[in-house]
């Protein structure tokens, strides 16, 4: 005996069945595949935000490090928020990485210096020989699942970058 269905309703029976089970199909699919796509966004949200992050810092430490040290003496040092290396990183990151939707750069930038060598007078002149180390915070706020999952949002991130100074005392003019 033929498993082949005999009149039209019997045809349309086995139809439906067919379109339920592959809607079932799908759905069971979907139920696993939209989880998976919303991490994989997060995900890259994250790691977006942690490059950003390292660029931050080494654009200013690059930025500390091009100008005069804090104080021209020779010593490991924390740079005060008023002194000019930390006003000048401040400033890039102000500039160029404002805050903006799911990422924030903490504008709390911290900066150390190092002079290894006695600061050349003003009037002989000469290279500073030294290093300033800057640490960016991040936060991170991840869109979809995975903040469900860590506990607390935002996530943290800091980075710290050394660069060395590039400053020279210029020779002051004779009166």
């Amino acid at each position: 005996m033929s498993s082949q269905p005999k009149n039209f309703a019997d045809l349309a029976a086995v139809r439906r069945r067919a379109r339920a089970q592959s809607l079932i199909e799908l759905v069971a699919i979907l139920l696993l595949a939209i989880p998976m796509i919303l991490v994989l966004f997060d995900a890259s949200v994250i790691m977006m935000a942690v490059a950003t992050n390292d660029a931050a810092c080494r654009d200013a430490a690059r930025a500390a490090s091009s100008g005069p040290p804090g104080l021209l003496a020779a010593g490991s040092r924390s740079v005060n928020n008023g002194d000019a290396p930390s006003k000048r990183a401040s400033a890039v990151l102000k500039r160029i990485y404002a805050p903006s939707g799911y990422l924030k750069i903490l504008d709390h930038v911290e900066v150390a210096e190092t002079i290894k060598t006695p600061v050349p007078s003003a009037t002989a002149g000469g290279a500073v020989i030294g290093e300033v180390t800057v640490r960016t915070s991040a936060e991170v706020y991840p869109p979809f699942i995975v903040g469900h999952f860590v506990g607390e949002l935002p996530l943290h991130f800091k980075k710290e970058e050394t660069y060395n100074y590039t400053y020279v005392v210029p020779i002051a003019a004779a009166p």
